[in-house]
């Protein structure tokens, strides 16, 4: 049982915690510049930071078994930063999603300690055996791409590459210079002001991409996310951090096809909701034609308006 001692010795390894996840974040916003920097400091950064909340949980586990969990993914975590600690590597998109992946599996332990009910034995063993998939694949990714064996790309991959559209060229830099305050914005306590600040940042990512439709979704359904007053800024920074920065890469590599907003992202959004509310609305169809086009314009999107369009088109001409 833990003692009053303990209990305090808990909610410093939190604070703590706490900063080597967002060394942790940070680091991943720019992890294809840190991987390639003949420097190894800021990976060695990176490093540490899961290291020590590794030996800290490993402190503690005896008395709160439930960190054993926390040790045991930030020990895989980090083992995946040493491979490739000491030597400068051009990684890939899969390498950054499994990297971003396997943080938010320790971010999750983390977040759910920290919580008033905190993390049990159970749920954190659970979770555990759920990531080392993800561990294993990483790992292995990082030995090919060591050893110049990278997988090739599979059929569909290829039929993809095939049907690209046209990059954008230094989307992710432009991406880039507004994440990085944004991110600094989420550290920030929660005020109207700030969110207000926050919206306006995302709102600037509009002009990047204009006229690619995948981009701007999910750059709208960030802004959702964001003016949302429901959710806190800890729950929104990795997922629109994290989603806004890959979908740039593809933006810029001309995978635009291949950009949409994620079932998590989508849900702080409350487009879920939104949709459900949009599917059961009723409306009164006013006899008068310019009324009636009053009353659609109100209550419908453009791609709604399009579609209606075509059917009318379709029936008139039938």
């Amino acid at each position: 049982m833990p003692t009053n001692q303990d209990q305090k010795i808990f909610s410093i390894f939190m604070e703590e915690a706490e900063e080597r996840l967002e060394t942790l974040q940070t680091g991943l916003t720019e992890l294809p510049a840190i991987m390639a920097d003949p420097d190894r400091e800021r990976v060695a950064a990176i490093y540490r930071a899961a290291h020590s909340i590794k030996g800290a949980a490993a402190m503690l586990m005896d008395k709160m078994p439930s960190l054993t969990s926390i040790n045991k993914v930030s020990k895989r975590l980090e083992d995946c930063f040493k491979i490739v600690k000491d030597t400068p590597l051009k990684i890939d998109a899969t390498t950054q999603t499994l990297y971003t992946k396997g943080f938010e599996v320790l971010k999750n332990l983390i977040d759910r300690a920290a919580s008033p009910a905190g993390l049990s034995e159970e749920i954190g063993e659970k979770i555990l055996q759920a990531s080392l998939p993800v561990y294993d694949k990483l790992e292995n990714h990082l030995k090919s791409l060591m050893s110049g064996k990278a997988p090739a790309a599979t059929p569909k991959a290829a039929s993809a590459t095939a049907t690209a559209t046209p990059g954008v060229a230094n989307a992710l830099n432009q991406v880039m210079t507004v994440l990085k305050p944004m991110l600094q914005g989420f550290k920030q306590a929660d005020s109207p002001e700030t969110r207000k600040q926050l919206a306006g940042l995302c709102a600037r990512l509009t002009k990047v991409g204009v006229g690619v439709e995948p981009w701007q979704v999910l750059v709208k359904t960030a802004h959702g996310a964001i003016a949302n007053p429901k959710n806190s800024f800890k729950v929104l920074a990795n997922p629109i951090i994290n989603e806004l920065k890959q979908g740039a890469e593809l933006l810029q590599t001309g995978k635009a096809n291949t950009i949409a907003p994620s079932a998590t992202l989508s849900s702080l959004a409350g487009a879920k909701a939104a949709a459900a509310k949009s599917a059961t609305q009723e409306i009164t169809i006013p006899a008068d034609p310019k009324e009636v086009v009053k009353v659609l314009l109100k209550t419908f999107n453009k791609q709604q308006l399009q579609a209606i369009a075509q059917l009318l088109i379709k029936h008139i001409k039938s």
